[in-house]
């Protein structure tokens, strides 16, 4: 038991210790292919810029960095055409690419990791099929397609099994490469526009045995097209011809992560803000990844309405004693926003205006929300204790999702909405201003 024990804690430091090692990439772009290289990470089956570099006058370009995690990056042209124009290699910490980059296509030279050399071989296997699925011109058909599909489909066994870098967390990984590459090329051949297709008849054995949740995993998404295979994957199970819906195509997947990814993927595709309101209802549970939630707000932010009448975002802040407080929890209810922080002065000198205002309409059906954009939250606190603050209070923080929609710059800044959550005004007038009396009065009346 000591000996597998001091063997797992060997394999955890030595993973550990790649990580905190830089790779280096030192590369020639051979007849001016590229005028800028383009290192990427995979970031939830897309690319993600880590850094660039510019040819010398000797195409001559190099890259230095940590990865911040083992497995598939990539190495190209811009991202507009970032699959068509970047290649994956693996890198784990420590790591060395020495590489031409040509049109379309790279040779390595000089050392590199065996990883990345048997990567290069399965590229120069598969360079073919990939130029006739995602080349420009579009001339091959699923006449000539269709046999290379079936003569790689005979080798992918033998591919996966000859593997032997001495890495077996790679040597296992590269299979999952292999089946989800070559699923990728074979998949996305179809979808792409050709001057015949085939017929149901006429699918080769590859396409009739092809089974998509075979690569519906959350893996899919380690991948640099997992993105767009994802959606590839979900026209194979569902009948486009009976037009689905997004519910019944999101219930053919099978992983919530996914689920999240196709959802977030038809939401950034929405128009009005309650069509995002009633997706994001709806769905907003399957956002369990930071970047798909990160993605759901900026939808929120492009498409939120600061016209009267419209719906004010929901949001949620802690109070002095660490409780979340709602926006939507106060429905019912008028409700008038102050932005405000501690070291503001024009927000102290509208306190004792906003205190009366509390008085005035104490027992009515208003609440008085005060929302510190402070960043030292422990001032916040005691200032509140020391003044006794009245009204509902909370903490947002100086990045926070209702100044980001609202495009609150300054403060202090007053937002009033009504009893059904609807805008009155984002920039309504401040306390010490009798117009702000007059609406709250016009609110409560209706």
């Amino acid at each position: 038991m000591k000996k597998i024990t001091l063997s797992i804690f060997g394999i955890i430091l030595s993973t550990l210790m790649y990580a905190q090692q830089a790779s280096i990439i030192n590369g020639t772009v051979v007849k001016k292919a590229l005028n800028k290289v383009y290192l990427y990470k995979v970031y939830n089956g897309k690319l993600s810029e880590i850094a660039t570099s510019t040819p010398d006058s000797l195409g001559q370009f190099a890259f230095k960095f940590t990865p911040a995690y083992t497995g598939l990056y990539a190495l190209g042209g811009s991202d507009s055409l970032a699959l068509r124009t970047t290649k994956n290699f693996y890198f784990k910490g420590g790591d060395e690419l020495n590489i031409e980059l040509s049109n379309g296509d790279y040779t390595l030279v000089g050392e590199n990791t065996k990883e990345n050399l048997q990567m290069a071989k399965w590229h120069d296997r598969t360079k073919k099929m990939a130029a006739k699925a995602f080349g420009m011109t579009g001339r091959s058909t699923f006449v000539d397609f269709f046999p290379d599909v079936e003569e790689l489909n005979e080798e992918i066994a033998g591919i996966k099994s000859a593997v032997n870098t001495g890495n077996p967390t790679f040597d296992k990984e590269f299979a999952s490469i292999v089946d989800y590459d070559f699923a990728y090329i074979a998949i996305g051949y179809i979808y792409t526009p050709r001057p015949a297709h085939p017929g149901k008849e006429e699918m080769s054995d590859y396409y009739v045995n092809f089974n998509p949740d075979h690569f519906l995993k959350d893996d899919l998404l380690k991948f640099p097209y997992g993105n767009r295979l994802l959606n590839q994957l979900i026209f194979r199970k569902v009948d486009l011809s009976k037009k689905p819906d997004l519910d019944q195509q999101l219930s053919v997947i099978p992983t919530t992560a996914l689920k999240g990814q196709y959802a977030i993927n038809a939401m950034e595709s929405t128009k009005s803000y309650s069509d995002y309101l009633a997706q994001y209802e709806k769905y907003s549970a399957y956002l369990i990844l930071p970047e798909q939630k990160e993605r759901a707000k900026r939808v929120e932010l492009k498409l939120v309405d600061t016209k009267s009448g419209a719906p004010i975002i929901d949001f949620s802040f802690e109070d002095t004693k660490g409780t979340k407080l709602s926006l939507s929890s106060l429905k019912g209810k008028m409700v008038l926003m102050d932005v405000w922080a501690t070291w503001c002065g024009p927000c102290k000198a509208e306190e004792p205006h906003w205190e009366k205002l509390v008085e005035k309409y104490e027992g009515k059906n208003i609440t008085f929300l005060g929302i510190s954009v402070d960043k030292d939250k422990d001032a916040w606190i005691k200032y509140n204790v020391d003044k006794k603050l009245k009204g509902l209070q909370v903490h947002a923080g100086p990045q926070n999702d209702l100044s980001k929609f609202y495009k609150i710059t300054g403060i202090p800044r007053y937002l009033l909405i009504d009893k059904a959550g609807n805008i009155i005004s984002v920039d309504s007038p401040r306390p010490s201003d009798p117009a702000l009396i007059k609406l709250i009065d016009q609110g409560l009346a209706r």
